[in-house]
C-alpha cells in the first residue's frame, strides 16, 4: 500500500460504566481484524466491507452514549506508509500463526489416539469437532485478511493437513469396526466332548 492508498481509522470512547459497551467495541474491531495504534484508536485497509463495519460501530458507540469518529489517513511518507504495512501485515501472520499451531495440536492429538488404538465413536465425534474448530479458526482469519497475506498458504496447507490426518483415522476406525471380533466367535469344543451335558 502507498502514501496514496488510505487506511480507515477509527477513534472512540466509550463509558467505563457499564463495561459491556466497550467490551462489544472491542471485541467487534478483533473480529474485524483491526490493528491497535492506542487505546480507542484502532485502522483497517480502506475497503467498503470495512467501511460499512466501522460506520455501524460508530453507531453502536454513539447509542451507547460514547463518542467515536472514523476517517481516512495514509502515511505522509513512504516510510511512514511501510509502517503501516508492516503492522497490519503482522497482525495478519499471526492469525495464521495460531491456525497453523492449532492444525498441529489436532494432528498431534489425532496421532495419539491411533497410537493408543482408541477408535470408539465418541472419539470420532470429539476429532470432527476440534477439526472443524480449526477450519472456523481459518474461515475467520481469511476473513480478516483483506490484503492477502502471504502467511495464508502456510495455514491452508496445515490445515488440509489436518484433514488428511483426520481422514486417514476414520479408515482405520471403519476397518477396525469392520474386522471381525475375535471375542465374539464362537467357541470350539474340545474333540471328544458333547454340549448339553450327559
Amino acid at each position: 500500500m502507498s502514501t496514496e492508498s488510505p487506511w480507515l481509522l477509527i477513534f472512540y470512547q466509550a463509558p467505563s460504566e457499564p463495561s459491556a459497551l466497550r467490551v462489544s467495541v472491542w471485541r467487534a474491531l478483533k473480529q474485524l481484524g483491526a490493528v491497535k495504534l492506542r487505546d480507542g484508536l484502532y485502522f483497517l485497509p480502506d475497503q467498503p466491507v470495512c467501511r460499512g463495519k466501522l460506520d455501524d460501530l460508530r453507531s453502536r458507540v454513539h447509542a451507547g452514549g460514547g463518542t467515536a469518529i472514523t476517517m481516512t489517513a495514509q502515511g505522509s511518507s513512504p516510510e511512514n506508509a511501510a509502517c503501516l504495512d508492516t503492522l497490519f501485515a503482522k497482525a495478519r501472520a499471526e492469525d495464521y500463526r495460531q491456525v497453523a499451531k492449532s492444525a498441529l495440536k489436532f494432528v498431534a492429538h489425532v496421532g495419539r489416539e491411533v497410537e493408543e488404538g482408541d477408535y470408539r465413536f465418541a472419539e470420532v465425534d470429539a476429532l470432527e469437532e476440534e477439526l472443524e474448530k480449526v477450519r472456523r479458526q481459518f474461515e475467520r482469519a481469511t476473513g480478516r485478511d483483506y490484503l492477502k497475506s502471504p502467511a495464508r498458504e502456510d495455514a491452508a496447507h496445515a490445515v488440509a493437513d489436518a484433514a488428511a490426518s483426520m481422514g486417514r483415522y476414520l479408515e482405520l476406525a471403519y476397518r477396525r469396526e469392520a474386522e471381525p471380533d475375535e471375542t465374539a466367535r464362537p467357541v470350539k469344543a474340545p474333540a471328544g466332548t458333547r454340549g448339553g451335558g450327559r
